[in-house]
């Protein structure tokens, strides 16, 4: 399972007040979204579009430096300095697979 890292000194972060609350809560979903879907960080306009005042809100997160405009939606910035990549997660899983097999066959020996 992949978690979403939010700073515990986000409260009071500069880029943080200046997007506003209802922005940073797009952020948050946004990034629970990433983390789930393997993304790395990039946020589909089609997401954006499924919330109220999305693309609003979006923008706000861009003139924030919190995410940038893609293509096709949106890129948290910073993603790998406080996220875990696609690859390191699915690495991650399948080192947990391994010892989980490991343990399985040793109580299997038994």
């Amino acid at each position: 399972m992949a978690w979403f890292n939010a700073d515990d000194k986000m409260h009071s972060h500069p880029k943080v007040r200046q997007a506003g609350l209802e922005a940073v809560g797009l952020w948050l979903v946004s990034g629970t979204y990433c983390t789930d879907y393997l993304t790395d960080g990039a946020v589909p306009e089609w997401f954006v579009l499924s919330w109220p005042k999305g693309k609003g809100l979006a923008t706000k997160l861009v003139e924030a430096n919190l995410w940038e405009k893609t293509e096709d939606g949106w890129q948290f910035l910073s993603w790998t300095e406080y996220q875990r990549t696609k690859t390191q997660v699915i690495e991650e899983k399948r080192k947990a697979a391994e010892r989980k097999q490991r343990f399985k066959s040793k109580g299997e020996e038994r």
